[in-house]
């Protein structure tokens, strides 16, 4: 199953590459790529790739925020 879907298909959408979206907000490769794939966990990196792409934060990110949730309970 791939991870992040709707936030794979706007990085697709906007022509941007993870390298790109690392590059422009100042993190590496990998940390962008672990928030992407739900390794990492960071609210202020989520917000600032929806913001680079142009989207609401709850449509790129609530699918995912939602299964975290589940898994802990």
């Amino acid at each position: 199953m791939i991870k992040n879907v709707e936030v794979r298909k706007a990085l697709l959408e906007n022509g941007f590459q993870i390298q790109e979206v690392a590059k422009q907000l100042g993190y590496t490769r990998g940390h962008i790529s672990g928030v992407i794939n739900g390794r990492l966990e960071s609210f202020k990196v989520k917000k600032a790739i929806a913001l680079l792409l142009g989207r609401d934060f709850d449509s790129l990110w609530a699918i995912n925020t939602q299964a975290q949730t589940d898994k802990s309970a």
